[in-house]
């Protein structure tokens, strides 16, 4: 897994969720998303995934109605 192309995968602001739902720190979460390693990197990845699968799945949902209601 590389978490720089997981990171691209982020909107504005995903770290910093990402951060306070973990309950890690800020800079720590920032040096996680810059591959350095920390004590916190299964906590962090545990939680990235669910973010950004929750986040995926919700655009999806969005983008499906914005067609919709564009197609209508």
């Amino acid at each position: 897994m590389n978490i720089q192309e997981v990171k691209k995968q982020l909107p504005n602001g995903a770290i910093k969720e990402i951060s306070e739902l973990s309950g890690v720190h800020y800079a720590t979460t920032q040096n996680f998303f810059n591959g350095k390693e920390t004590k916190e990197n299964l906590k962090l990845i545990e939680h990235t995934a669910k973010y950004l699968k929750k986040y995926k799945e919700a655009k999806a949902i969005a983008l499906r109605e914005l067609q919709a209601v564009a197609s209508a």
